[in-house]
Formats: structure tokens, sequence, C-alpha cells
């Protein structure tokens, strides 16, 4: 098969991308381990709280919504207390 100089500068311009993909994938995954020793975490997690931010950045709005639940949660909490208390007075 024969390739012209062109053609053949295209497959090396591909495969010096390739390379420079691996070396960047390489380096987050050190990074992501970084991250993950310093927070004490598992990796997982840190990969919900990306995955979380990204959808953020990308549909907007999902964070939002999570924050959303979180202080429905926090509001619900005060009045279980309460109950718990007027319960035990009771």
């Amino acid at each position: 098969m024969q390739v012209d100089p062109k053609t053949r500068e295209a497959i090396e311009d591909i495969i010096r991308r390739r390379e420079g993909i691996a070396s960047m994938q390489a380096q987050i995954k050190e990074d992501i381990q970084a991250v993950v020793e310093s927070l004490g975490v598992k990796a997982a997690y840190l990969h919900r709280i990306i995955t979380l931010v990204e959808k953020e950045r990308a549909k907007g709005d999902i964070l939002s919504g999570e924050r959303e639940i979180i202080e429905a949660a926090e509001d619900m909490v005060p009045v279980a207390d309460e109950r718990e208390e007027s319960l035990a007075t009771a």
C-alpha cells in the first residue's frame, strides 16, 4: 500500500494526539488519586462529585435540584426533633 506524504502526516498526527491523550489520562488518574487521598474518601465518591459538577455545567440546575432535596431534608429534621421532644415530655 502506498501512502502519500499528506496521508502519512495525517496518520502521524493521529498517533501524536493519541499519545497526548494517553498522557493526559494518566495525569488525570494521578490527580484523582491525590485528591482522594487528600479528602480521605473513596474514588467513587469523588467521581460522583465530578459527575454532578459536569452535569451542572452541561445542563444546568442539576446541583440546585440536589440542594432543594437537601434543604427539604434539613427543614424536616427540626420537626422530627420537636416531635421526639414532645413525645418524651408527654
